[in-house]
């Protein structure tokens, strides 16, 4: 059997998660800026959600992921326990004639930071600046 064969037994009549989730790992294999960039923690998740149901092997196959490594990962998640996002947060301006001194952070889903300190005036753009950095990739 030749290895392209192979390779098409793998994802012929794949269930639609296990299609859905190789999508996103290749589409993010094609997007990621370089190959020491770690796998971001909702494909991992993903990845341990399609193998719980189809087993670790057959998922790390279709991913080309290691199989011990994402049942590794699969387990580690499991014991994670999830943080809770707000949704809105009110920044509450101190009273007249007083000078304005805050700092926000931000970490998104990949982990990657941001942090504003702002002092005297606010930033208009804040809240569009905090959408966009910490917005799932579509």
């Amino acid at each position: 059997m030749k290895t392209g064969e192979a390779a098409g037994d793998l994802t012929r009549k794949l269930p639609a998660r296990l299609e859905s989730t190789r999508e996103r790992f290749e589409r993010w294999r094609s997007e990621r800026p370089s190959k020491a960039c770690p796998i971001p923690a909702e494909l991992w998740a993903a990845a341990a959600r399609c193998a719980r149901q189809l087993g670790y092997y057959r998922t790390a196959q279709v991913l080309g992921l290691d199989s011990g490594k994402l049942k590794r990962q699969a387990e580690t998640l499991g014991k994670r326990p999830r943080k809770s996002v707000p949704g809105f947060v009110e920044l509450v301006a101190p009273g007249r004639g007083a000078l304005a001194e805050c700092v926000v952070e931000l970490e998104n889903r990949s982990g990657a930071k941001l942090r504003i300190e702002l002092r005297g005036s606010a930033v208009p753009d804040l809240i569009d600046l905090a959408r966009r950095f910490t917005r799932e990739e579509a």
